[in-house]
């Protein structure tokens, strides 16, 4: 299958990567040979789309539920917020955030729990107490957090964060260096025993509008790194610039076309706000892809 670009260019499908042997994660065994879907949920009084709305465990408990029911393959929890203009908080406060919600998920959820954290303290709180895999937007800033999920024998996910890296010189292209930064945290990690990494090319963090839309249309490079890619493009705000929407929330139709480019580009994870949307969206585009092709050539 091909899709006509407006340029004549010809988009052509890659390889989907696929680990040498399936991974058992928590209760599922994922076997990345289609796309999969990580709802979201943060529990946070200023999270940039959804701050303050399950900082409640009991309505978190409800929508974590709901988000396996409209078809998450997994469930991210965040307690502190990413964006860097966030009031900071401890790794006590961040821990007693998601901890009454992890407890009381126990044994409801059929679905892996992922926690959302930079901190390698909440990482390992969050593990004892139920979570399956570890997202970590720091870039491995620091280094411990690699040892937890070895020690834990557990996925990493690990980002380019641009924030967190110095500032690139004018003029130098954004790839090379993401993917020289993702092969050095991987060796890395490697070396202090991890042993399943899921690469995030970071998109929203630290990048300018173009080099975002960069990450999405050359996702494909990652394959070169031989590890499962996530990415989120989620109610982000360079989509609001792009469709002159200021609402997060009202992003839904950006989401969606840019987490399906992403899907088609070969991504294993997609991480979205909108679950059941998005988990539609997938599904109809995953079976007009499998459709038999008739007519002339």
């Amino acid at each position: 299958m091909s899709i006509p670009w407006p340029d004549g260019e010809m988009l052509l499908p890659p390889p989907r990567m696929e680990p040498a042997a399936p991974w058992r994660v928590g209760p599922a065994e994922w076997d990345f040979r289609a796309p999969m879907v990580m709802g979201v949920l943060n529990v946070t009084p200023d999270s940039f789309s959804d701050g303050g709305q399950y900082l409640d465990p009991e309505r978190a408990v409800a929508r974590a539920l709901e988000i396996e029911r409209e078809g998450a393959h997994v469930l991210d929890v965040g307690g502190a917020s990413s964006h860097p203009h966030a009031r900071p908080v401890s790794p006590h406060e961040e821990l007693a955030r998601v901890a009454p919600v992890l407890e009381r998920l126990a044994g409801k959820l059929g679905i892996p729990v992922s926690i959302d954290t930079q901190r390698p303290e909440v990482a390992e709180g969050a593990l004892a107490l139920g979570a399956h895999l570890i997202n970590d937007v720091s870039g491995l800033a620091r280094p411990d957090m690699a040892q937890v999920a070895a020690r834990r024998d557990v996925p990493l996910v690990i980002m380019h964060n641009g924030w967190a890296l110095p500032p690139r010189a004018p003029g130098d292209a954004l790839m090379p260096g993401l993917l020289a930064f993702l092969r050095e945290r991987i060796a890395l990690a490697e070396s202090l025993g991890a042993r399943r990494m899921i690469l995030d090319p970071g998109y929203g963090f630290g990048k300018s509008l173009e080099e975002n839309l960069t990450t999405v249309r050359s996702l494909n490079a990652l394959r070169a790194l031989r590890r499962p890619v996530l990415i989120c493009t989620s109610r982000k705000g360079s989509l609001g610039r792009i469709v002159a929407e200021p609402e997060p929330g009202e992003r839904l139709g950006a989401v969606l076309s840019t987490s399906l480019f992403a899907a088609f580009q070969g991504a294993n994870l997609i991480r979205v706000h909108d679950v059941k949307p998005f988990r539609q969206a997938l599904q109809a585009w995953m079976a007009v892809k499998a459709a038999p092709k008739e007519g002339a050539e």
